[in-house]
């Protein structure tokens, strides 16, 4: 009599537990009878000393001949085949094979360790089978048969084997637990810094636009200035204007030439703008920019500069009053004097701004057609509401949030939920970066515990989920995950 085997059960992961459908059938082609058993409810453990198999052969639709008997044994073996290590055999017999059995003793290939049931045939029928053997190393990545001798001769070169299940150590990205956090509403005031190099005549104050580069210069002011002006959903919130002289006239003089050309500058921007007056901050000075020239003197070297250390040292005398100083470097180094004064010097002479800005805030639909074109006027809990329409884990999702940490790169939930994304997509390098800025609630703190978990560095994971947990987080997944992954 010819006998196959038909499996039906496919690829489940180590742990998993099979439904009531997963079957394995015997098929016999002499007679056309379809014996079969299923098996249920398997599951395969690590601890650290063991490997356990459980499962329920249900036995309903198998039939064993009277003088017969069909034995399953679970078998782990590795992939390569190389390593082999056999589990009990449960034995299912005949009536009068198991008088055999209780009379003369189980069939030697399988007496040393064995179940023997008697099929009762046409009645349901389950066994609960059970087994545990000492782990291996090999074992994390082997697979689970189960080995059937359907002839019930003991001859293995004719028995079959059925895969169950992979002992593939648990994928660490199905273990790991993150916590995104909804951004708290926020005032969205947007802060503009940057530095104008307006030129003046000598010795004036006269606001010329037209003069030498000015017009240029100017764009970096009036371009934001012309959008945000312009915007009803922006307003203009304070303009301040900060002028800097060089040090090489006397300083009493570069005090009013810095005053008053941050005064003019201010005072033009006035006329170009339809603002409130209070719009304007009263404009601010330093005489002379000995802060800026000590960074550009730091950034030269000694063969542009060959006196540039004891220029330096000279700069860096806080006992020297502005005037002298100058003085001591002009009369003493006349040759870098002279480069400092035609390549240094006309850098310090700039108009420093800030301008603050208020936005509109949004109605959720609104937001969602603001993110399209203008995502600047989002705060970051109305690109976090607008990120909610969308599939978590989606491209539009989390471009979204990459929207967010663009805009506030400094803001710690920005970083934090964009972080998690990273690390949900397996990029740890991202994610590691994001969460220098993430600050240090237990939310991140959590986060930064999955990337070291991820990274298998389980010390330092338990320390910051100790933190983590005295903040109030949940981190009993993640420390379930270190088990898992350390069996």
């Amino acid at each position: 009599m010819k006998r196959h085997l038909i499996i039906l059960l496919a690829l489940w992961a180590a742990g998993s537990t099979l439904t009531a459908q997963d079957t394995i059938r015997l098929t016999d082609t002499k007679d056309g009878s379809d014996n079969q058993i299923s098996v249920r409810n398997l599951k395969v453990e690590r601890t650290k000393e063991r490997t356990l198999v459980n499962m329920d052969f249900i036995l309903d639709a198998l039939k064993v001949p009277s003088n017969r008997y069909r034995a399953f044994t679970p078998i782990i073996k590795s992939k390569d085949g190389q390593n082999v290590q056999r589990l009990k055999t449960l034995i299912v017999s005949g009536r009068r094979q198991n008088i055999v059995f209780e009379r003369d003793g189980i069939d030697p290939l399988y007496a040393d360790n064995c179940i023997n049931v008697r099929r009762q045939n046409d009645k349901p029928q389950q066994y609960a089978y059970a087994d545990a053997v000492l782990n291996q190393p090999w074992h994390r990545d082997a697979d689970l048969v189960v080995e059937c001798d359907l002839c019930g001769c003991g001859d293995l070169m004719k028995n079959q084997q059925a895969f169950l299940t992979s002992l593939l150590p648990p994928d660490p990205y199905d273990l790991i637990a993150l916590t995104d956090v909804v951004p708290a509403p926020q005032k969205k005031i947007r802060n503009l810094h940057g530095s104008a190099y307006v030129t003046f005549v000598v010795d004036k104050w006269e606001m010329k636009p037209d003069y030498m580069d000015n017009r240029r210069e100017l764009r970096k002011i009036t371009d934001t200035l012309d959008v945000m002006a312009g915007d009803p959903n922006v307003s203009v919130k304070v303009i301040k204007i900060h002028g800097y002289a060089s040090p090489e006239s006397p300083y009493d003089h570069n005090q009013m030439l810095a005053s008053n050309r941050a005064r003019s500058l201010t005072n033009w921007l006035k006329e170009q703008y339809n603002l409130p007056a209070s719009v304007f901050a009263a404009p601010e000075s330093t005489a002379e920019n000995w802060e800026g020239l000590h960074k550009a003197l730091k950034e030269i070297g000694t063969d542009v500069l060959p006196h540039r250390d004891e220029i330096l040292a000279i700069v860096e005398d806080e006992t020297l009053p502005p005037d002298p100083k100058e003085w001591r470097i002009k009369i003493r180094y006349p040759e870098d004097y002279r480069y400092m004064l035609h390549n240094i010097y006309p850098g310090l002479r700039r108009s420093d701004y800030d301008i603050s800005f208020n936005f509109s805030d949004f109605t959720l639909e609104q937001a969602k057609e603001v993110y399209k074109k203008r995502p600047y006027q989002l705060s970051v809990r109305e690109m976090w509401d607008v990120a909610q329409t969308m599939e978590p884990g989606s491209m539009e999702y989390n471009k979204v949030l990459q929207t967010a940490v663009n805009i506030y790169p400094d803001d710690p939930v920005a970083n934090l939920n964009l972080a998690n994304v990273a690390i949900r997509q397996k990029d740890l390098l991202k994610a590691e970066t994001l969460l220098d800025k993430a600050g240090d609630s237990g939310e991140a703190l959590q986060s930064r515990a999955v990337v070291r978990i991820l990274q298998e560095k389980y010390d330092e994971a338990t320390s910051l989920l100790d933190q983590a947990e005295a903040k109030g987080i949940d981190v009993s997944k993640n420390r379930e995950a270190i088990k898992a992954m350390t069996k």
